[in-house]
């Protein structure tokens, strides 16, 4: 597909695919401060969206995506003209380190949601109430009308489950 091809729905959909790889990178760029890869990765996206009419569609829209954000952080370092804690050097060695370990961390993420999926309705139900609505598990217990003990039991073999199946996923991927 030539570049004058691509609209601005191909634009937000390879986006939202590959922002949470971007997101990754920047924050090992940024050694997770947050403040400053939320900064660069909105920066990032602006610059996307600008250089967008000259990205080559055969290519791998991640890749260009994260050296972008590898120019936008050696930017923003220099805008705050903050004593370098890393050379220039250094962090662009980071950068080169970092695109495998971002492209593994987006993996093991799809995997992981692949495998709650998978999960049975009640232990779905269980990590739901844990880690997404943020229940301690003294609430969990009182609410299920079960002790800590087995809700800490249950919660241990999920994440056992969980465990497996994401390692299973990710040596599907690497054959």
């Amino acid at each position: 597909m030539a570049t004058e091809d691509l609209s601005q729905d191909d634009f937000v959909q390879l986006l939202a695919m590959h922002s949470s790889k971007i997101m990754s990178f920047i924050r090992i760029l940024t050694m997770n401060r947050q403040d400053d890869a939320e900064e660069i990765f909105q920066l990032t996206c602006m610059v996307l969206w600008q250089k967008f009419s000259k990205y080559d569609s055969s290519g791998n829209f991640a890749a260009w995506a994260c050296r972008i954000a590898h120019y936008e952080t050696l930017k923003h370092r220099e805008s705050k003209r903050r004593i370098k804690l890393l050379s220039d050097e250094t962090l662009a060695s980071l950068a080169e380190a970092a695109m495998p370990i971002s492209t593994e961390l987006s993996e093991r993420r799809t995997a992981l949601s692949n495998c709650l999926n998978k999960l049975q309705a009640s232990d779905h139900n269980l990590i739901r109430e844990r880690y997404f609505d943020g229940l301690s598990v003294g609430q969990i217990s009182e609410r299920a009308g079960r002790s800590t003990h087995a809700i800490y039991r249950e919660l241990s073999k999920i994440h056992g489950i969980l465990s497996r199946c994401v390692e299973r996923s990710a040596g599907e991927v690497l054959l």
